[in-house]
């Protein structure tokens, strides 16, 4: 009698980003359209002590960033400064705290679309009125574009984004490298550089400030991330520093050598980058400035879409704002109304006529925002002294305080941004837009009850799944002998067959694993209990079945974005010894046979992997053809084909298939050895020898008349051309038999072994 179980079944959310990918993340977001649009800006307002005024920010986002290192190491959750707020502050500053970050990410998008646009104007030759009206009519396609693309859920993946964002650093650190040697050339650009540092006041250090402050917010995307980071009380805190250290560094060594070229020009300040570009290196300059700049506003610009229609989605899901903001789109998974509105209305905030003022907005946003993080910092120490902080802010609350004092006053010093004569500074007016934003906010969130629902933590919605999800994964019993199986196929109960046998015959465990993929776009966390309740029900199937031999099961849906990359970090959590993966047989076409995912973990997978065509597999299986080969991989392989002609009293024919007779006698030694494994274990086998000019067509030949083919890797399966090997990825493609392929880990640190 098959031991009893609980048919529960281990509900997880994957962790995916490592501490390189949120850190490409938070200086992806970070090098944006600020250091190409705004530079010519701050120019004209603070001349070369402009450069003082972004070193400044350097310190007061340095002193913010501690804040979010610190909670976003002990709340390692989506949601930033709106999940923080509402667990330290009283009401309304949780709703605020959301509502402003998804405004400020918003305003910092239709900054960058702008810019996108500009660059674009200018690339025509375009100036004036003419200018501007295309800039915006960019502006409005370049964010259409990329709501599309959320919409879709058809986001660049994080090796993508990670390539851009190298991009634009080897972009700018030329510009660097050949700006030094212009100013060891010609040292008249460096004095022109001092002389002019205070010809506009030091008081204008401080407008630069406010200004371009919305250059330095990026590293609050990885904080945003934090429910998808590895070891996140280790690696937040690390990724927000490095990103800033490195911005930071980039924008004063940019500003500096790009000075004494930096004019607005008839097409305005968001171009200035360009001539300075065109001015200093000629078409190598202009062409390195139209890539970085083109990089870096569509990279930034996709971001903080992802990044504002996030917030939106979480906020409607929690029920503070129209909870249509929080629906999923079932058949995308994506959270289409977030992503629909979100873009609609970075459209409208396009459409302000002054890029300062649409930069100064931003900056108020992100100010205001930062003051409530520090702000929470203080209150969460006496709330929640029990937290695990993976990073502590020193000197608290003399720090948070300075922090607090910091972020307002340049927000109020924003107001001092001045336009034309007799008319509203730039400053005024993002201050005006920004009011009217949290007034119209408020009159929003009280009248549909968002009140009553931050008191009940938002959490009804998502409360069945959360029951589900275990915090902190169980431990497993890493001496066990383990087989996993990643079911794409929760329909595959021939591969559930033979990897329960595999784990009956060690006596060990069988974890039975399915991913969930959801896109970029949409956080793990987000997934409700009836996305998944489906996949419980066929999954709990196959364990019951898997449970009818003698043997331990588990069953477990994993959440989270990259499915290989779940399955591998699954291998190593758990210590698996063999994974077996089902293949539908289908060629993909190019050098892959079996597929990207499936080749990928092949050649990547720390443990024993079989790879089983099950389609067409009968009930009983009458004859098992073993393919040898010199590769030691051959015989793993047939001991899982003694395995299964145990299991159905099946006859093993080994064939030996000879291209060369010099080299006959080789081949027939080992295929004897594999000969005397079946006779040991008491099956019935014969061995046939082929003589052929192509060992491919052979086998094909022979495989016709067996139930099963298997195979073992050859040791071109280490190649990345290849899956299993030459002969074996081409034998896989033309046979149309059920096939298993077996490959042994040469670096297994276990002494257990995978042979039956």
């Amino acid at each position: 009698m098959a031991q009893e179980q609980s048919t529960r079944v281990e509900i997880t959310l994957s962790r995916d980003l490592r501490l390189l990918d949120i850190t490409m993340i938070g200086i992806g977001a970070m090098i944006g359209a600020g250091i190409f649009v705004l530079m010519g800006s701050a120019k004209e307002v603070a001349g070369s002590a402009a450069i003082i005024a972004l070193v400044l920010n350097g310190f007061v986002t340095f002193i913010t960033a501690m804040s979010y290192a610190e909670l976003g190491s002990c709340f390692p959750q989506a949601g930033g400064v709106y999940l923080w707020a509402r667990e330290g502050l009283p009401a309304p500053a949780g709703f605020l705290s959301g509502w402003m970050s998804w405004t400020a990410a918003m305003i910092a998008c239709s900054l960058y679309a702008v810019g996108f646009g500009g660059f674009v104007a200018f690339l025509t030759g375009a100036t004036g009125a003419q200018f501007f009206l295309l800039t915006k009519i960019i502006a409005i396609l370049i964010v259409l574009f990329f709501v599309f693309v959320n919409y879709w859920g058809a986001q660049t993946t994080g090796k993508t984004e990670g390539i851009i964002t190298i991009s634009k650093i080897v972009v700018l650190g030329a510009f660097i490298v050949a700006g030094f040697v212009q100013y060891a050339i010609n040292p008249a650009l460096g004095s022109d550089f001092v002389n002019q540092f205070f010809t506009k006041g030091g008081g204008t250090i401080f407008l630069a400030m406010g200004l371009t402050f919305v250059a330095f917010e990026g590293y609050e995307i990885i904080a945003q991330s934090g429910e998808e980071v590895k070891n996140p009380k280790r690696n937040i805190p690390r990724a927000i520093f490095i990103s800033i250290a490195v911005s930071v560094i980039l924008y004063v060594l940019v500003f500096y050598i790009a000075y004494p070229k930096l004019e607005a020009g008839e097409a305005g300040s968001e171009t200035a980058m360009l001539r300075a570009g065109w001015e200093l290196f000629g078409v190598s300059g202009y062409i390195l400035m139209v890539i970085g700049g083109l990089l870096s506003t569509t990279s930034a610009l996709n971001a903080t879409i992802y990044s504002s229609s996030r917030v939106s989605f979480a906020m409607g899901r929690d029920k503070v704002i129209p909870t249509k903001l929080g629906e999923v789109n079932e058949k995308r998974r994506t959270p289409a109304m977030a992503v629909i509105v979100s873009g609609g209305l970075i459209i409208m905030m396009a459409m302000v006529p002054a890029i300062e003022t649409i930069a100064a907005a931003a900056g108020i946003m992100f100010l205001l925002l930062f003051a409530i993080a520090n702000a929470c910092v203080i209150t969460l120490r006496k709330k929640r002294p029990d937290l695990d902080r993976g990073f502590r802010v020193p000197l608290v609350p003399i720090i948070p305080i300075i922090g607090i004092f910091l972020n307002i006053a340049l927000a109020v010093g924003t107001w001092f941004l001045v336009g034309g004569a007799g008319a509203l500074g730039p400053g005024q007016i993002a201050w005006y837009l920004a009011l009217a934003w949290i007034i119209g906010g408020l009159a929003i969130h009280y009248p549909t009850g968002g009140r009553r629902a931050i008191a009940e933590l938002g959490m009804e919605r998502r409360k069945e799944l959360l029951e589900l999800l275990a915090e902190e994964k169980k431990k497993v019993d890493k001496k066990e002998f383990r087989v996993m199986v990643p079911l794409s196929d929760l329909g595959n109960e021939e591969l559930v067959r033979f990897a329960s046998l595999v784990a009956e015959q060690k006596g060990g465990e069988l974890a039975l694993m399915n991913v969930y993929e959801v896109p970029p776009s949409m956080p793990p966390k987000a997934v409700t209990f009836s996305m998944v309740s489906s996949r419980i029900k066929r999954i709990e199937r196959l364990e019951r079945l898997a449970r009818k031999r003698e043997i331990k099961t588990r069953a477990i849906i994993k959440i989270g974005h990259r499915p290989y990359q779940n399955i591998l970090d699954a291998i190593e959590e758990e210590a698996v010894d063999v994974l077996v993966m089902g293949w539908r047989g289908r060629p993909v076409g190019g050098r892959r046979i079996l597929g990207s995912n499936i080749d990928h973990m092949v050649q990547t997978a720390n443990c024993d992997v079989v790879v089983f065509k099950t389609a067409g597999l009968p009930e009983k299986i009458n004859n098992i053809l073993i393919v040898s080969g010199r590769s030691w991989h051959a015989s793993y392989a047939t001991n899982m084909a003694i395995a299964i002609a145990k299991e159905h009293q099946s006859e093993i024919t080994i064939l030996t298939v000879v291209e060369d007779k010099a080299k006959e006698e080789k081949d027939v030694k080992y295929s004897e050895r594999l000969m005397g494994m079946c006779e040991k274990a008491g099956i019935t086998a014969r061995h046939e020898i082929v003589y052929a000019r192509t060992a491919v067509g052979a086998v094909v030949g022979e495989a016709a008349k067996h139930d099963l083919i298997v195979m073992g890797a050859s040791e071109e399966w280490k190649r990345r051309e290849y899956a299993f090997g030459r002969i074996t990825d081409q034998l896989a493609k033309k046979i149309d038999n059920p096939v298993l392929m077996f490959r042994k880990d040469i670096q297994r640190k276990s002494n257990r072994e995978t042979e039956p």
